[in-house]
C-alpha cells in the first residue's frame, strides 16, 4: 500500500476594499464548502487596521465561523501567488468582479456572499 500524495492547493484570493469585511466573509464561506485542492484568503486594496466586527457577528453561526480569518487583513501586493482572484465591489486587473445586488451590511449581504462562494467552489469542483 502505497502513501497517498497530498493534492497541491490552489488559491482562490477574494479582495475588497479594506479586507476587513466582504472579502473575510466571501473567503470564509469558500473554505467551508471548498472542493478538495482548493483554499481561499482574503485581502483588502487598503486594509483596515482590524478586521470588521459585522464580520464576525454575521459568521456566527453559520459554516463560515469555523473559517473566518480573524488576524489583521492584508493587502493585496503581500498576497503572493493565487490561481485566481475575485473582486468584490472594486477593481483589480485581471480579476473576477462581484458587483453585490446587496449594498448594505447585514444578513442579507452575508447570504448574497454565501451563495457566491458557494457557487464558485461548485464550479470548481465540476472542473
Amino acid at each position: 500500500m502505497g502513501v497517498a500524495t497530498p493534492e497541491p492547493t490552489r488559491t482562490v484570493l477574494f479582495v475588497c476594499a479594506h479586507g476587513a469585511y466582504r472579502s473575510r466573509l466571501a473567503a470564509a464561506f469558500f473554505n467551508a464548502a471548498a472542493p478538495i485542492g482548493w483554499r481561499a484568503a482574503s485581502a483588502g486594496l487598503d486594509p483596515q487596521h482590524e478586521m470588521s466586527a459585522a464580520a464576525i457577528e454575521l459568521a456566527t453561526s453559520t459554516a463560515a465561523e469555523a473559517h473566518l480569518e480573524r488576524g489583521r487583513p492584508s493587502a493585496l501586493a503581500d498576497a503572493g501567488p493565487v490561481d485566481r482572484i475575485v473582486a468584490i465591489d472594486c477593481d483589480v486587473a485581471g480579476a473576477d468582479r462581484w458587483d453585490l445586488a446587496v449594498g448594505d451590511v447585514g444578513p442579507p449581504q452575508r447570504d448574497e456572499l454565501r451563495a457566491r462562494a458557494e457557487q464558485l467552489a461548485a464550479e470548481l469542483r465540476r472542473g
